[in-house]
């Protein structure tokens, strides 16, 4: 960030981080720089766990990063699985017995047992965070080693299962050390890099979490090692620890590795790691301040001229927002449309190997040629809704995955318009006051669909009850049961419509989401420009004030009369 802000911690100090914190979120609340609220959050969140250095385990979405942090407690607490499965955030930390409390978005606490942790965590069993869960903590004796090291847990970025309170995207400002999980199949997509960058802005401590380094040879690890090294360093601009993992027996050397690199770079000096993380995060803050409070300086003391051409600018810009909204939601639209047809024509491909599958499992269920009507009936409805939910689970999974290109494809197209945004504005600012300004960063946030169910009709118009009676069974079996036969294909056919109907609502609602927020995040950086930029004159010596503060926390030394 270009400020060590080391005054801010040792003897002799003339501000506690404390204060210097408390006289930042002053500076944001008086100006109205709503947008750095997470950043203030994030160092407050520091502050109150003084000494404890969240490790955070950001990546994609099936990066590994649940079964990362089973193995390194030697035992599976956390909820994996094919599908996307982590909802909650989740914080794991040594402790003297193993306990769990979930913190509720209200406040309140609940003790659980470590076998309930999936009824909270997991996106199955909670969709859309319907227990309204803000945290779940974990103690466990195993973690013991690690000291104050507290490992977080996050839902992977990417995933249509991402959660819809901004789950994984709030926690980058609260980062304390963050491992990227970045998996050897697939290394750094265009995605992984956004993520590096953010969490630099956040913390000093990175390192990457190569996770499946048992799915390519020891050759091609070592060339996925260099290639990271070689691409991070060019695209992020730093040089990150590499530490291959994986969970699978041969690869004890690995994870000794990562466990060292734990234990002696966070747990012995976690003190000391705590402190450098927070001055990072203030220094980011501080940074973030002054970006915009200049902005105002600038415009208070420019030319009458200048200031006149400022506001047509920026009425112009203002003008144009009517059409960056129509483009974005033309853009969720057409991507919508072309979802529902992939969505539809996609589900019909499963027909013939669904409809095969059926009728095979229904050859071999002896249980179906007993009984009356009645009871051979309900319990051929039964097998059905049975073997189809288990059947369109399977499919669910694979047609979720197919789709999720569309919201990929919408996250990265809406931050495209939102960057498209903020770079005219800037060139607006450099234009009129020959200022630099860069904002905030705007982070999307995925909506989960709620999980596929299944509907089975009738067999029968008539209810059996009235006719079961009359119908000789010894002598209709066969013929009941070829109307069964005949009806599987349209329930086959009927049930794979709903899905990929569902499918098509469920990213129909995260991509409208993801306009919302870009909509509101472009119009609220719009709003607050205009505010600092409006009436300069009078907020000059103000602006001035709280900039000359900012200077003196980043040195350590308060100058008497600061804004406060």
């Amino acid at each position: 960030m270009g400020h060590s802000l080391d005054g801010l911690s040792g003897p002799g100090d003339a501000v506690s981080p404390e204060t210097c914190l408390r006289r930042l979120a002053g500076i944001c609340k008086t100006f109205q720089i709503d947008s750095l609220s997470p950043q203030v959050e994030g160092c407050r969140e520091a502050l109150q766990s003084r000494g404890v250095v969240d490790v955070v385990v950001l990546g994609r979405f099936k990066a590994g990063k649940s079964s990362f942090l089973n193995s390194l407690m030697g035992r599976s607490i956390l909820p994996v699985a094919v599908l996307p499965v982590t909802a909650v955030v989740t914080r794991l930390c040594g402790g003297p017995e193993d306990c769990a409390v979930v913190l509720h978005g209200d406040g309140s606490r609940e003790e659980i047992a470590l076998e309930q942790l999936p009824e909270f965590v997991a996106q199955q069993r909670n969709p859309d965070n319907v227990k309204e869960v803000a945290t779940v903590d974990v103690q466990l004796a195993d973690l013991g080693p690690f000291g104050n090291i507290r490992f977080v847990d996050t839902p992977g970025l990417g995933s249509v299962y991402a959660h819809n309170t901004k789950t994984s995207v709030e926690w980058l400002p609260k980062v304390g050390a963050a491992l990227v999980a970045i998996s050897a199949e697939s290394p750094l997509s265009a995605q992984d890099l956004e993520l590096l960058r953010d969490a630099m802005r956040y913390s000093p401590e990175m390192a990457i979490l190569l996770t499946k380094a048992d799915q390519v040879s020891p050759r091609e690890l070592e060339d996925v090692i260099a290639f990271l090294a070689q691409q991070t360093a060019l695209r992020v601009g730093k040089n990150l620890p590499i530490l291959p993992y994986s969970i699978l027996p041969g690869h004890e050397t690995h994870r000794d590795r990562l466990k060292a690199y734990l234990l002696e770079r966070l747990a012995a000096r976690h003190d000391e790691a705590a402190g450098e993380i927070l001055r990072h995060k203030i220094a980011a803050l501080v940074s973030g301040c002054r970006d915009y409070l200049r902005v105002a300086e600038q415009a208070a003391t420019a030319a009458e001229e200048a200031r006149a051409q400022l506001a047509r600018l920026l009425a112009e810009e203002r003008q144009r927002l009517r059409s960056v909204r129509h483009e974005i939601w033309l853009l969720a639209a057409d991507l919508k449309s072309r979802l529902r047809d992939t969505a539809a024509k996609e589900s019909q491909t499963y027909r013939s190997g669904l409809l095969a599958r059926l009728l095979e499992d229904l050859d071999a269920q002896p249980s179906l040629r007993k009984g009356t009507l009645r009871r051979t009936t309900a319990a051929c409805e039964a097998w059905m809704e049975a073997a189809l939910r288990r059947e369109l689970e399977s499919v669910s999974r694979e047609e979720g995955a197919r789709l999720r290109q569309f919201l990929t494809e919408a996250e990265s197209s809406l931050t495209r318009v939102v960057r498209a945004f903020q770079d005219r504005l800037s060139q607006r600012l450099e234009e009129a006051l020959h200022t630099s300004f860069s904002g905030a960063a705007f982070h999307a946030a995925i909506a989960p669909p709620n999980r596929p169910d299944v509907s089975v009709g009738r067999l029968f118009d008539v209810p059996v009850e009235m006719l079961g009676f009359l119908v000789p069974m010894w002598l209709f079996r066969p013929l009941v049961m070829r109307h069964f036969r005949r009806g599987l294909p349209w329930q086959a056919e009927k049930n794979l419509y709903r899905l990929a109907a569902q499918w098509a609502d469920a990213y129909d609602r995260s991509i409208d989401g993801l306009a919302r927020q870009a909509q509101e995040f472009i119009e609220n950086e719009m709003a607050t420009v205009e505010r600092l930029v409006s009436g300069a004159d009078s907020q000059l010596s103000p602006v001035r004030q709280a900039i000359a503060e900012l200077q003196a926390l980043e040195s350590g030394q308060v100058a008497a009369g600061g804004a406060r």
